[in-house]
């Protein structure tokens, strides 16, 4: 590409020009130099390694780190799968990344076996985290971890002759029910009340890149709240390297319906394999994506990626290798949980 067909950038030197940002922007990732801070991404969305925060509390095994919120005050939530000698499985840290604490609430009852998808939602000016574990347990809990109610096992109304290992929930707010993506399991989204009870709803089911309302492992489902009147629910389709987005009912369980595919192959390549997705309406509606292949992406307000922090690969010596989450504080940083596999790490990045 040229520089006259560009907006002036030459690409050929590295440069690209960014719709979003109105200006040419370096489209090559910059590599580590020993000693010198670890800085990844491009443009205005730039994010420097913070190795000093979001350390772990003292006896804390951090086998696979898994999902990430933040609550009303700013504070940071991580589950975690423990190695069966840490009985512990959330932790929370103040808002600038200091001061882990577990949150013990819960016990064994919720951190045996795999703690995986994590999500926080306000009911009734009531703020609870959704757990959904892979060796089929659901959980609702209190910020501390304290059980307000648990399905363990396969749910009355299921079709238990199909593979059972949950994955995520969304939770849309204003509503009563909400939408669990068995990733591992069924491809299925099922639909349950705020009170754990199965709608005796459910869509998907595995199919391949050329099928809408089929999945190849429905990783994450999440509420997208850059567009609170439309109603949408995001599947991450991970083998299939997209996003889908379906319509919901929030006054009824009834109501999947596909609207259309945001294809991540395209943007990012073969091999590319999307965890998850989290959006900031009150960030210009960006997005972030954690990537199983090593990178996080962050995607402006039409779905476009505009910058990369290749994660696996700034921050290979240390083992983050494979990014399940990611999250934007209110501030712009990012927040970034991994698995290595068996090496679980948590990783603060402020924006630079």
């Amino acid at each position: 590409m040229t520089a006259e067909t560009n907006n002036g950038c030459d690409d050929i030197c590295g440069y690209k020009y960014s719709e979003y940002t109105a200006q040419c922007e370096i489209t090559i990732q910059e590599p580590r130099v020993a000693g010198a801070p670890i800085i990844g991404g491009k443009g205005k969305f730039r994010y420097q390694y913070m190795p000093n925060l979001l350390q772990a509390p003292a006896g804390a095994s951090l086998v696979n780190c898994h999902g990430l919120v933040t609550d009303a005050d700013k504070n940071i939530y991580l589950t975690y799968q423990n190695d069966g000698k840490d009985k512990n499985c959330l932790i929370r840290w103040k808002p600038d990344g200091t001061g882990a604490e577990f949150m013990t609430g819960g016990g064994d009852a919720l951190c045996s076996g795999t703690p995986h998808g994590l999500k926080i939602t306000n009911e009734n000016n009531k703020v609870f985290l959704y757990h959904a574990n892979n060796n089929q347990k659901l959980t609702k809990t209190t910020l501390d971890g304290t059980i307000v109610w648990q399905r363990d096992g396969f749910f009355p109304g299921q079709n238990q002759k199909l593979p059972y290992r949950p994955t995520w929930f969304a939770t849309p707010p204003g509503s009563d029910y909400m939408y669990l993506c068995d990733g591992y399991g069924s491809n299925n989204v099922y639909a349950f009340n705020t009170d754990g009870v199965y709608q005796n709803k459910s869509w998907g089911g595995r199919g391949d890149r050329t099928q809408h309302g089929k999945f190849s492992t429905n990783h994450g489902c999440t509420y997208d709240s850059r567009t609170p009147d439309e109603n949408i629910i995001i599947v991450s389709d991970r083998a299939n390297s997209r996003f889908e987005h379906y319509h919901y009912d929030p006054a009824s369980p009834n109501t999947f319906e596909y609207k259309k595919t945001v294809d991540f192959l395209s943007q990012m390549g073969k091999g590319t394999l999307p965890f998850n997705i989290r959006m900031y309406p009150d960030q210009k509606g960006q997005a972030i994506v954690p990537d199983l292949a090593g990178p996080v992406a962050v995607m402006d307000n039409t779905d476009t990626v505009i910058s990369v922090v290749n994660v696996s690969v700034l921050l290979a010596a240390e083992q983050h290798k494979h990014p399940h989450d990611a999250i934007f504080l209110a501030n712009g940083d990012m927040i970034v949980a991994t698995w290595a596999p068996e090496i679980g790490r948590a990783s603060c990045r402020e924006r630079v």
